[in-house]
């Protein structure tokens, strides 16, 4: 342990000096006046100080109404002071800091006679500025490969990050939207956009908060703000069409005892479609693929609650639907059509259809080291076979309809239909961590899932008064009805007190239905108060209707039997009342809303078959605030604050069994209360766009009081009961920072991610309580060449410090690290050749679960050929070559670490070809490298 702190201490003093901003030498403001011929100040001009002697930008300032200027914290040294504006002549004079503040005086420009001067400064593009509420990056200044999506260019940008699974975080949130040209692009689904748009077609990538439909029309923020990109689309594709069909075949090595289950064999393909026509009022899309290579163009979760996804993808969106990777071996067929239409600029429709299939098999092991008391503790080894079968239909709309001037409507709505089979076969081993037998079970289910659900909201304002009053009511209806039948065959072997091994069989048929009516109604009156100050008066009723109903029936003897004592069934209604006022005052500079809101909440609910009542009524006091400043062209500052309350579910709340797993049994807790919850964010945004050095930091912080934990009941077999309770308060922190800046000379860029977390985690083993601390600090450090033409190399290393820590059980605590070593490459020679390659190599620690072949090096690499004016792409394309693919993860849990190991992926070899759709690509105008303006 004082190893790793002694590691963590020196590479953050290694790295520390080089987050330090360039303001951290000696500088000096220099100030001055711009006056035309007659002596009057000049309004307007820019005035820009050239580092000598390669006349880099250093600093800028616009002159105000006076013509007054002042260029702050300029470094000390030698410069050429430039003047320009438009219909002058460039001035320019030497200027030399220090050591002290400089009064250049009075600069005067004059009118140019015949034509304008060249302006000889030379730059890159600015790649992102931040303006108010709003990071904007330039999609040209990052340089990505022919072809690629645009994940693959977000994944470029500093300050955001996406995951294998196509999760974007963008300053350490997660992203929950992606809009194109502000628009919907298939409803809620970010990855549909950014895995199946090309990246050339982006203009911009704008990072914001978006409000609520609710906030929008009273023009007040209600807390409900969801990260959100806006993807801004260059002209040829906002007013044409583009797209790409693909096909692939391939074939790789998979373990023979996997490829019996795979229909077929060892051949890969890989087919998809996309075609998108644009226009200023319309947007058409239509996506189609099919493959066998554990790529979709969608989140692994959102096909069916059975889906096997789970984090062992490397993704790179080479040409199917997308890049994101389950483990096991997974075949995906999908279609669906966008459609977007205005019919004015307030009067408009957005329509998607989405269907999908995804069957999946997989197989997988883990290791569990539990703690189970003071003094007691244990190893679990446990086997998975699964096969998955999903089918999905998913209907959004969204609509606009402005009856008249300050008179709305706005209509959202989606469906959607689902139905999964999940075939399992398990086994599971418990002992000491000695090695001695406590038990062990095999466990099989065949289980079939069909689900039915849909939401629907209406908003409707209308303006009282010419000075802004405005009444705003939102109705909101949502229905869920999953209905599961499932077949389960258990067999449990345990040491009883005598040390004889017991065995205990399950043959059982579950059936289970439920019922989830959500209705609520909300009223806001909103009143200007003068100036840019907004008060808002509001009341809202919800109430959430459930019903669900277990039955489980006992075929050991070939005749089904109600099992009384595992069948239940459970009615409950909660209803609430809330009434709150909010104010907010905005300027051009500023936003500050604060709010104050009272919830008064009643549970009523019925234990069918015991006529028990379950009766409880809470009121709660939930303040907010948000509060956002532009400190100057390059800083922003914010603050959110709110709370809010989380009412136990129907599992938690109902007092059966679930004897799914015999040796961990789940009862709920008809007494739970609700959870009430305060998150704090903060961020903080420099980027220099001059000198290119940008700083993001976030810190998220939550704290809950009355958290609902698991309280587990174990025995000298270690067989465990399960029952969710409340415990007085935990919580969590995390942040971080990403840190950028170009070391020119050599003509690099270096790109530091740091992040740090902390969680405390409660936990009852046999009613004594655990606190679980894990802290988390990640350092990811990389570096890359500027100049992109021809070459494109990146290399980093990213370390992953884990401590974890029980006050019960000491001997249990863990300190182990992670590491990844990555870089990728790509080098343009010959007419229309690219090669290129990436490797990651993860090493696991061995001190949690002892020497072992964890290890991963995953090394993909293709070789591209341009052809018909860069029409038709053909690549040979490699994916884990050295055949290392092993689906290797740790977690971390309040009373446990895992590994988990899944069979996936491994090597393939496959011909793509590519041919696109449309005039859109780089031979219309997009750069390969960075852009010059002179």
């Amino acid at each position: 342990m004082k190893a790793l702190a002694r590691a963590a201490f020196a590479l953050t003093m290694f790295t520390l000096p080089s987050l330090l901003p360039a303001g951290a030498q000696e500088t000096h403001d220099v100030r001055g006046i711009v006056a035309d011929s007659a002596g009057g100040g000049v309004e307007g001009a820019m005035v820009v100080v050239l580092a000598l002697p390669d006349s880099i930008l250093t600093k800028f300032s616009l002159t105000d109404g006076d013509g007054r200027f002042t260029l702050r914290r300029v470094p000390v040294g030698a410069y050429i002071l430039q003047v320009t504006m438009v219909g002058h002549q460039t001035v320019r004079n030497e200027l030399t800091v220090g050591p002290s503040d400089v009064e250049v005086g009075s600069i005067a420009i004059q009118v140019l006679a015949v034509e304008m001067e060249e302006l000889i400064v030379s730059v890159d593009h600015v790649p992102f500025v931040s303006r108010r509420d709003t990071l904007d990056y330039n999609a040209l200044a990052f340089e990505v490969r022919p072809n690629a999506t645009v994940e693959e260019l977000l994944a470029r940008l500093p300050g955001i990050e996406v995951d294998s699974d196509g999760t974007i975080r963008a300053q350490g949130e997660e992203v929950r939207n992606v809009l194109v040209d502000g628009k919907e692009f298939f409803g809620s689904d970010p990855t549909i956009a950014t895995r199946n748009l090309p990246a050339e077609a982006v203009e911009r990538v704008q990072v914001y908060d978006k409000e609520s439909d609710m906030a929008e029309f009273t023009g007040i923020a209600d807390g409900q703000e969801e990260r959100t990109i806006n993807l801004e689309l260059r002209e040829d594709a906002r007013r044409g069409t583009f797209g790409h069909v693909v096909g692939g075949l391939g074939g790789g090595l998979e373990p023979s005892a996997v490829v019996e289950s795979q229909p077929d064999g060892r051949t890969r393909y890989n087919e998809s479609v996309n075609f998108n026509r644009f226009s200023p009022t319309t947007q058409l899309a239509l996506l189609g693929g099919a493959n066998n290579v554990n790529e979709a163009g969608f989140r692994w979760g959102d096909v069916a609650s059975f889906s096997a996804g789970g984090g062992g993808g490397h993704g790179g969106g080479r040409g199917g639907l997308g890049g994101g990777r389950s483990d096991g071996f997974t075949e995906t067929l999908a279609l669906g059509v966008n459609a977007s239409h205005d019919f004015a600029e307030d009067r408009w429709i957005r329509t998607s259809y989405f269907f999908t299939t995804l069957d999946n098999t997989q197989k997988e092991i883990t290791q569990q080291q539990q703690l189970l008391g003071a003094a007691v503790s244990a190893l679990e080894d446990a086997t998975q076979d699964q096969v998955t079968e999903n089918l999905t239909h998913r209907l959004d709309v969204n609509a606009h309809y402005a009856v008249s001037e300050g008179h709305d409507v706005r209509l959202r709505g989606n469906l959607d239909i689902g139905s999964s089979t999940l075939s399992s076969l398990a086994w599971n081993r418990t002992a000491t961590l000695e090695g001695s037998l406590r038990n062990e079970g095999t466990s099989s289910s065949l289980v079939e899932e069909s689900d039915l659900g849909g939401t629907a909201r209406l908003t409707w304002r209308k303006r009282l008064s010419e000075s802004g009053r405005a009444v705003v009511l939102e109705a909101q209806a949502r229905l869920q009805e999953p209905e599961t039948v499932g077949d389960l065959e258990t067999t449990t072997r345990a040491l009883d007190r005598d040390g004889a091994l017991v065995t205990d069989s399950v043959f059982q048929e579950q059936t289970r239905t439920e019922r989830t009516l959500s209705l609520s109604e909300r009223l806001s009156l909103t009143q200007p108060l003068g100036g840019s100050s907004v008060l808002e008066v509001f009341g809202e009723h919800r109430s959430v209707e459930e019903d669900r109903d277990n039955s489980v029936y006992d075929i050991g003897t070939g005749v089904p039997v109600l099992n009384n004592e595992l069948s239940s069934g459970l009615e409950r209604l909660y209803s609430y009342l809330e009434g709150g006022v909010r104010l907010s005052r905005n300027s051009d500079a500023s936003r500050l809303t604060v709010g104050l809101e009272v919830q008064s909440s009643n549970l009523e609910g019925t234990i069918r078959d015991r006529d028990e009542l379950i009766e409880n009524g809470y009121t709660h006091v939930l303040p907010s605030a948000n509060v956002r400043v532009q400190l100057n062209d390059s800083k922003t500052l914010s603050f959110r604050y709110r709370t809010s309350t989380r009412e136990p579910s129907m599992t938690q709340l109902q007092p059966f069994a679930d004897n799914t797993n015999p040796t961990r049994i789940y009862i709920g807790n008809p007494n739970l209360t609700p959870e009430y919850s305060h998150f704090l964010n903060a961020d903080y945004r420099f980027f220099d766009q001059f000198s290119f050095v940008n700083l993001f930091t976030y810190l998220r912080f939550t704290y809950t009081d009355n958290e609902i934990v698991n309280s587990r009941a174990y025995d000298d077999r270690a067989l465990q009961t399960v029952r969710p309770v409340n415990v007085d308060h935990s919580w969590s922190a995390n942040g971080g920072l990403s840190y950028g800046r170009p070391i020119r000379p050599i003509g690099a860029r270096i790109n530091v991610e740091y992040s740090l977390g902390h969680t405390r985690g409660v936990e009852l083993l046999n009613e004594q309580e655990n606190n679980s601390r894990v802290w988390r600090n990640t350092v990811d450090a990389s570096v890359d060449n500027r100049d992109k033409d021809i070459f494109d190399l990146r290399a980093g290393a990213r370390f992953a410090f884990n401590n974890v820590a029980y006050t019960l059980n000491e001997e249990l605590n863990q300190a182990y690290l992670d590491r990844t070593f990555y870089g990728n490459g790509r080098v343009r020679f010959g007419q229309g050749w690219t090669l290129q390659t990436s490797l990651n190599y993860r090493l696991y620690d061995d001190d949690v679960f002892g020497a072992g072949d964890r290890n991963v090096a995953m090394l993909n690499a293709s070789l591209a050929k341009l052809a018909m004016s860069d029409r038709v792409e053909v690549a040979l394309v490699g994916f884990d070559l050295l055949d290392q693919n092993k689906g290797v993860t740790y977690t971390n849990g309040p009373s446990y670490i895992q590994e988990r190991r899944a069979e996936t992926l491994g090597r393939y070899v496959m011909l793509r070809v590519m041919y696109r759709i449309g005039n859109l690509g780089r031979a219309q105008g997009r750069p390969h490298g960075p852009g010059r303006m002179h």
